[in-house]
């Protein structure tokens, strides 16, 4: 096996082990050991200042990505490649710096009156975000590297049980809230120090920087590759944390806190698709280079059935379970449960929508997928200014999952006009309907007093009833080699 193959296996193991301790952490420790409106805190400060850092680099890590292997030489020390990134960095430092000081006053009036507390600790967010910053490039550095294992740990593993650590030791009033708030930043510095030791250790640094080697590759096109990514960067990024940063701005803390524990059960549905992409991701763009069209439609057609297939299970377990999942948390997390709900249909829908991401991405359209996160951006924000002081935190919800369905449609239309594919057939139809029916006969089965047994059960049953008709429909022929019993 070779080396970038054991290192993607190894990828995998670490990246579902993290996806495991996430999900026990923020379902059933931090609402257990951290008030709502604590909670609330650790979840906008860091989101506030993850936009921030996703801006701050100027784009640097998706040069990293690209025109690393231009630099690379160990015995040369990469030209002083890791100086030149770090001009980057500073840059946007100080342009990130005195955007933040320019409107400070319209950032505090904004959070003052419901989020009080986050004000108190905004002078923390520039240098929150630096961090963040120097975390995100030394990521893709260590990675051009080929070095991916070790960040893949720390960002999936280690930094969630630190977490966790320091969770614990301020419940147990060992660390005051400062401190709490101030250990939960300082482990982001420990990761800054392990990437920089990691990369000192098992590659060469410099930071004498060989202005003609830059010169010789090309200072502009590496810029405007950088700045045109980092758009697409800035809105993925804002997508997946403007609510959080929004819902602060019109709502208590708490909400903040209870909307992301709640809508965190909905991500589950996802894994199968972030796990698909980066497997197809590479075959899809090779199939483009071939100009192999048939072996995209066929990926694509494929990822649509099963991404369904498995979506529809999950967010059924979801729908049925919710009650009993959230009945351990404290109350207003199990009020909320209608956050989950909203937030799970809308993960559905965009499973659903297949590998539409990987076919526009590594087309010669990809300049429309970058246009588009930033129209995605934009009307996330103004659907979330409409409905959460409408619907509160379910308001955040319907908000995020009615611009990822805007979104997948318009994808789906410019694949369609531009490269004549479309990845549905009846078969989808189908599924759909196998999903309505087990839902259905999952609603009629009883509960039992004991919580934990009524969950075991009711998804045995269901598990059982939604295997069984795919295959009757006979949705994956693959099931006719594993199965020896035919229907009749």
């Amino acid at each position: 096996m070779g080396v970038i193959q054991k290192q993607g296996l190894l990828n995998t193991v670490i990246t579902y082990s993290g996806v495991v301790i996430g999900f026990v952490s923020l379902l059933f420790i931090q609402p257990q050991l951290l008030t709502s409106s604590e909670l609330g805190l650790v979840r906008i400060l860091l989101a506030f200042s993850t936009i921030v850092a996703t801006v701050m680099p100027l784009g640097v890590g998706n040069i990293n990505t690209k025109f690393f292997p231009h630099f690379r030489n160990k015995e040369k020390k990469h030209y002083g490649y890791f100086g030149f990134m770090l001009l980057f960095l500073i840059a946007g430092f100080i342009i990130c710096t005195a955007l933040i000081f320019l409107f400070k006053s319209n950032i505090i009036e904004l959070y003052s009156e419901q989020s009080p507390l986050f004000v108190n600790y905004f002078y923390l967010a520039i240098p929150f975000a630096f961090i963040i910053a120097c975390v995100a490039i030394l990521n893709t550095y260590v990675s051009s590297l080929y070095k991916t294992v070790a960040v893949t740990f720390w960002d999936s593993i280690m930094n969630k049980l630190l977490f966790v650590v320091v969770i614990v030791l301020y419940y147990l009033e060992i660390l005051s809230f400062d401190l709490f708030v101030f250990s939960f930043i300082g482990l982001y510095v420990i990761q800054v120090l392990f990437l920089l030791i990691y990369a000192l250790v098992t590659d060469s640094v410099s930071l004498r920087i060989n202005f003609p080697k830059i010169k010789s590759v090309g200072v502009k096109p590496m810029i405007k590759y950088g700045l045109l990514l980092s758009l697409a960067s800035i809105s993925s990024s804002g997508l997946k944390l403007i609510d959080t940063v929004m819902i602060g701005a019109f709502l208590e803390l708490d909400f903040v806190g209870i909307f992301a524990v709640t809508s965190f059960i909905a991500l589950i549905i996802e894994i199968p698709l972030t796990s698909l992409e980066k497997i197809s991701n590479v075959q899809i763009a090779r199939f483009w280079v071939e100009n192999n069209i048939e072996g995209i439609k066929n990926i694509y057609k494929k990822s649509v059935r099963y991404l369904m297939l498995i979506g529809g299970i999950l967010l059924i377990g979801i729908l049925l379970n919710i009650q009993d999942m959230l009945s351990f948390l404290p109350q207003q997390y199990a009020d909320a449960k209608n956050v989950t709900i909203i937030a799970s249909i809308g993960a559905f829908i965009n499973i659903s929508t297949g590998l539409n991401n990987a076919v526009l991405f590594n087309s010669n359209k990809y300049i429309y997928g970058t246009y588009l996160l930033l129209l995605l951006l934009v009307l996330a924000v103004i659907n979330n200014l409409i409905f959460i002081p409408l619907l509160g935190i379910e308001g955040a919800a319907f908000a995020s999952a009615l611009s990822s369905v805007i979104y997948n449609i318009i994808k789906f239309i410019i694949i369609k006009i531009k490269f004549k594919m479309q990845p549905y057939d009846l078969s989808a139809l189908k599924i759909l309907l196998i999903i309505s029916v087990t839902y259905f006969i999952g609603c009629l089965i009883p509960s039992f007093e004991f919580t934990v047994l009524s969950m075991v059960f009711r998804s045995v049953i269901v598990s059982f009833l939604y295997v069984s008709l795919v295959y009757l429909f006979r949705i994956v022929p693959e099931f006719d080699h594993y199965f020896k019993l035919k229907f009749k």
